[in-house]
């Protein structure tokens, strides 16, 4: 029989097991591997189980924070019950929402695991900024090229190898992170942040 293990959950579960022990010490840590678990949850929230998963995680996560805070035992019981039950929530959700192939190997439909491409974003984001501005997509849709009528100067947009998203300032490649974006979030607020952070890009030229 296959055993399914969720990513990241046996940390959690180690961190939640010191946390019982050692609340105040441990609280960071926990607070970090439920972070990861959320994280990976919200990457996933176009399921329902995922996006209900991430709330319940997430409400976890403040628990602990609020509980550090206030320093009181009974908080500290609160949070270490709703920890774990978020732990077991993503467990449950990992488990339920694994589409295998005969052979066992993870293998979800074709376009459910990531709705749009980072092309997507960009052409989206081209619009947000006005009528002169247009995009063009990279090779395979991982990219983005922005640019505005009459100007020599672009953007590209990309994901760099740990996951983040990206825009390098060309000619010279200067490269801006876009913040407080998840690939689960709707294509309209990433494609706000991205036109919100190249006007403020524009702003420092």
């Amino acid at each position: 029989m296959r055993i399914t293990i969720a990513p990241h959950a046996p940390e959690a579960r180690a961190a939640h097991g010191g946390y019982s022990a050692f609340p105040v010490r441990v609280a960071p840590l926990l607070a970090m591997r439920l972070t990861v678990m959320r994280e990976y949850a919200a990457s996933r929230n176009h399921m329902a189980v995922w996006a209900d998963t991430a709330k319940q995680v997430h409400e976890a996560i403040a628990a602990v924070c609020f509980a550090q805070v206030a320093r009181r035992r009974k908080y500290r019981r609160i949070a270490s019950r709703v920890a774990l039950d978020a732990i077991v929530a993503y467990e449950t959700a990992y488990a339920v929402s694994l589409s295998r192939d005969e052979a066992g190997h993870y293998h979800p439909e074709p376009g459910t695991e990531y709705p749009f491409a980072v092309s997507d974003i960009g052409r989206a984001a081209a619009d947000l900024l006005g009528n002169e501005w247009f995009a063009d997509s990279g090779s395979w849709g991982v990219r983005a090229y922005l640019q505005a009528d009459g100007e020599s100067d672009g953007y590209t947009l990309a994901v760099s190898d740990s996951g983040v998203l990206h825009i390098e300032t060309l000619p010279e490649a200067h490269r801006t992170d876009v913040v407080d974006v998840w690939s689960s979030d709707r294509l309209g607020d990433i494609a706000a942040r991205v036109a919100d952070t190249i006007r403020e890009l524009r702003k420092g030229d």
